[in-house]
């Protein structure tokens, strides 16, 4: 699909979901960053295009370090993944930072002297070199994958890094083909990306022979302190197969530090949309703190743990956000679990000491619990930060008054 129409069905999509959201913008007149750079590369010895795609970042933000997701075949998927992130940093819903998306392209296309389009840039660079392999006449020009995470490492990497305080939280995402350089890349390459995305990893070329690779990868690895998603659709039965080893080999392995997530979509195609949405989600822990889990069931080092992955994501110390806690701290109390209750709100006093509202939440609980004392203090307290808020401060009077 050509990057015009690409783009034009994506900003559809981006002006539906804004037109939903217009209320709640709080950076509605923004404009995002697109800027397109050519690289001189020395180790590809060529010209290469990369686009690099910036949301817009309010000022509370501006000394974090900004996640970079690099996305293989930039020219086709790297619009669709900087709409999703431009969407969610734009409106920020979840307290979270931007992430920079960068589009690695591949090398252009050219007619040849036969009149045929040769797109063997493509299958050189995202194919790894498998030993003893009997290529078919697709593949014969496969084994570049080394040298092109060469050119992203050495001068992808410094070009999109150049003005990064410290190392970013990186991210690589590729489908078919690119699927299968992103499970080389973890497999041989880990320390180079933080997170992988592999989208219907195309391991079954030279007859599958590369899965022997990967299988002696996973057994004399010791640990992998990365995020890995990957997935297939209904498909070509050799892409479920050499996936599902893979995913056995992980499990059994249970490789320290490596979080990862395998997923078959029976009603997805291949490198379907689903995988991109969740992988996406996974990677950057985008769905709820507590998962599926009961709210009862719900504990405050659930949500800090949560939220000290994100920190590493971000590059700053993320707290469990005020309003987060503060919701808890409510439904335990109207469960009757005051002492859990109780130990929310005292939580958000601890990294909310600014804020009048955590007190007040935190008197009402004391004064359920029959703690008056330690109520007026804290509903005083309040008023005394929030002068608006007198009704802190009749409550706060009127248990003096019944002492």
């Amino acid at each position: 699909m050509k990057r015009k129409m690409l783009l034009f069905f994506l900003t559809i999509l981006y002006i539906g979901l804004s037109m939903q959201v217009k209320a709640q913008s709080r950076f509605s007149k923004a404009k995002p960053d697109i800027k397109e750079f050519t690289i001189q590369s020395k180790i590809l010895n060529q010209k290469r295009k990369i686009t690099i795609y910036k949301p817009p970042v309010l000022p509370e933000y501006a000394e974090t370090v900004s996640p970079v997701l690099y996305v293989l075949d930039g020219e086709y998927f790297a619009d669709y993944f900087f709409t999703v992130v431009n969407y969610l940093c734009e409106r920020f819903p979840t307290g979270r930072p931007p992430i920079t998306v960068v589009g690695i392209e591949n090398e252009p296309s050219y007619i040849s002297e036969t009149g045929s389009i040769n797109p063997s840039g493509r299958q050189r660079d995202l194919t790894p070199l498998v030993a003893n392999a009997k290529d078919s006449s697709i593949y014969k020009t496969s084994g570049g994958a080394d040298k092109y995470l060469q050119y992203i490492r050495e001068e992808v990497f410094p070009f999109v890094e150049k003005d990064y305080k410290k190392k970013p939280y990186r991210v690589l995402a590729g489908a078919s083909l690119g699927g299968f350089f992103v499970m080389h890349a973890f497999l041989t390459h880990h320390e180079m990306f933080d997170g992988y995305l592999a989208s219907s990893p195309a391991m079954y070329i030279n007859q599958s022979e590369y899965m022997k690779i990967a299988e002696k990868a996973i057994n004399n690895a010791t640990e992998r302190n990365n995020r890995l998603f990957f997935s297939v659709g209904n498909e070509a039965k050799h892409y479920l197969t050499n996936a599902s080893l893979i995913d056995s080999l992980l499990r059994k392995k249970n490789l320290k530090g490596l979080t990862y997530q395998f997923t078959y979509y029976p009603k997805g195609g291949h490198a379907s949309i689903e995988t991109w949405y969740d992988g996406f989600h996974y990677l950057f822990m985008l769905d709820k703190p507590v998962g599926e889990k009961d709210p009862s069931d719900v504990t405050y080092s659930i949500l800090e743990n949560h939220y000290l992955g994100l920190s590493k994501i971000y590059g700053y110390t993320m707290k469990p956000p005020e309003n987060i806690v503060n919701n808890y701290g409510y439904t335990f109390l109207q469960n009757k679990d005051i002492d859990k209750a109780l130990e929310f709100f005292k939580k958000n006093i601890e990294n909310y000491p600014n804020s009048a509202n955590v007190y007040d939440s935190y008197a009402e609980a004391l004064l359920v619990k029959g703690d008056k004392k330690n109520a007026i203090i804290n509903y005083e307290k309040a008023f005394q930060m929030d002068p608006a808020n007198i009704e802190a401060r009749d409550i706060a009077n009127k248990l003096k008054s019944e002492q």
